[in-house]
């Protein structure tokens, strides 16, 4: 445990804490990313960033924990994981995990498009490097490959070229590919399958590096960690099976109560005492969503959308047309009408949350979760044609407003509406646009991806360069500028939580506390 080191000043700290509401589910109270305290954020930090006030115990991530986020009430911050870790075994296996480890991804073109990829990787001169080798391999791409195959492959491509006759043959990636997850009886059966595949020595000793003589066991984990201190407030564990960082659902909290999506099965537990109340087994082991808690209906995709009892966790409905993976669900409220909104792998779908039958569909699909305020939808979405899309609720129906075309490959951050413009903090950029008649108002390239911001105070706390910068930028479409930054080595794909004025941010190997203001009398 790594407590912040001046003890007087956690004891000043303690003094004037004062509790403000709670961030109970992914983006927020409303899941639209906004903190509904008002609080007055600092606009100048010091060389170090915001003062740490705790950091907890390790707590694994990625392929040992997933990318779930933290979540917090008053007393508790939350977060729940599939915890794995590896043991000791005789078997071999070439698994997701090893792959990536030796940067084997297939090369999903035309053969014919391959072919010709791998004939100009390795004709390539070794005296083409930087700028001349990046203004080679754009040309490449432009004249090679269609707009989809851009966005899909681009980086991949560029990744190969740069490595030259270093990069793994495509043959090779292609049999890795045929046998992944094959269990092999011990290591010499996996090395007589080595031996029969032609491989050159050299790619035979990588592989055999790359397959470790053990096997990952998991347990599904609950943790509540003290709001003050980052102690462990309890611990629940049950039995798992290992998905590795498919587990990457992020909690929720109603009613006294934590909802929690393991490898396999959805959790309900009491939120003061972590004791199991119940748990249903789910149709799937891939990535599920956040979970939603509506009126006595727990909701969320996990293959596709279901509905179940918070008091007893009995299946109340399910719709099997409705399907998708890291989007969560989201409730609209348009007038006196409440639907629940997805994003499905390929379109945007409301629902009725009485009985989760469909009744409207659009343009929209991908893993960013829609954006709701008042009678206006808005979605990042995977459709080409689409890109960020506005819908608005209008003498009781649902109508497009206007759209933005597709504007990069990642598609994964969720926008903020604040003040009648929306803000889109992600795919590479940062973009101002009026809601009213979608006029992009400002748009600045910039290294955010996956991770979807938060807003407080008019300010926008966004990750950066993979997670490991906190950017400050203020949401004004007058002045969309960087107010402050700080290195903060925030997990990749996670989002930062506010429990008033205490940021609590998932890292590779645990969570971070942080002070960033205060609390605003009423």
């Amino acid at each position: 445990m790594k407590i912040f080191a001046f003890q007087t000043f956690l004891t000043l700290v303690l003094a004037n804490y004062t509790f403000a509401s709670s961030w109970p589910q992914w983006r927020g109270p409303n899941r639209n990313g906004k903190a509904e305290t008002k609080i007055s954020l600092q606009s100048q930090w010091s060389e170090q960033g915001p003062p740490l006030l705790w950091q907890s115990d390790e707590i694994p991530s990625q392929d040992y924990g997933g990318f779930g986020s933290v979540i917090a009430d008053e007393e508790r911050a939350y977060i729940s994981l599939v915890w794995h870790r590896d043991v000791p075994t005789e078997t071999r296996t070439i698994s997701d995990l090893v792959l990536r480890k030796m940067g084997a991804r297939k090369l999903n073109l035309p053969k014919e498009l391959v072919q010709k990829a791998e004939a100009d990787r390795m004709s390539l001169s070794p005296r083409l490097r930087g700028a001349k080798l990046d203004e080679w391999i754009q040309k490449w791409i432009d004249q090679n490959l269609n707009h989809k195959q851009k966005l899909v492959l681009s980086d991949l491509i560029a990744s190969r070229f740069k490595k030259g006759k270093l990069a793994m043959p495509v043959e090779v990636i292609n049999k890795l590919f045929e046998v992944k997850n094959k269990v092999f009886a011990n290591q010499q059966s996996f090395t007589n399958w080595l031996n029969g595949q032609g491989f050159s020595e050299e790619i035979k000793q990588k592989v055999i590096e790359a397959v470790p003589p053990t096997k990952q066991v998991a347990e599904d984990v609950v943790l509540a960690l003290d709001l003050i201190t980052g102690t462990t407030s309890w611990r629940t564990a049950l039995d798992s099976v290992p998905t590795g960082r498919k587990s990457s659902s992020t909690p929720c909290l109603a009613n006294g109560k934590i909802f929690a999506v393991g490898s396999e099965r959805i959790y309900c537990l009491n939120a003061n005492t972590g004791k199991p109340v119940w748990d249903q087994a789910l149709p799937t082991r891939e990535i599920a969503s956040s979970i939603l808690v509506h009126k006595k209906s727990v909701i969320l995709l996990a293959g596709n959308l279901r509905a179940y009892d918070q008091e007893n966790g009995k299946l109340l409905w399910e719709n099997k047309k409705v399907s998708g993976k890291a989007a969560s669900p989201v409730l609209w409220e348009a007038g006196d009408k409440k639907l629940v909104i997805c994003n499905t792998g390929k379109f945007v779908v409301a629902v009725d949350p009485k009985d989760g039958n469909a009744v409207w569909e659009g343009p929209g699909g991908g893993s960013s979760t829609p954006t709701t305020s008042g009678t206006h939808l808005l979605v990042h979405a995977k459709d080409e044609d689409a890109g960020l899309i506005a819908y608005h609720w209008k003498e009781n129906k649902i109508e497009e407003a206007w759209r933005i075309p597709k504007l990069t490959r990642r598609t994964d951050s969720s926008p903020i509406i604040h003040n009648g413009y929306a803000y889109l903090i992600g795919a590479g950029m940062r973009m101002c646009v009026e809601m009213k008649s979608g006029k992009v108002i400002r748009k600045i390239m910039a290294k955010h991806d996956i991770s979807s911001p938060i807003l407080a105070d008019g300010k926008i706390l966004a990750y950066e360069i993979n997670g490991s910068q906190l950017k400050m930028i203020e949401a004004n479409p007058d002045n969309f500028e960087e107010i402050q930054k700080t290195k903060i080595n925030a997990l990749r794909c996670t989002t930062p939580a506010l429990a008033g004025t205490k940021l609590l941010i998932r890292k590779e190997k645990g969570v971070g506390c942080y002070e960033l203001g205060k609390i605003n009398s009423p």
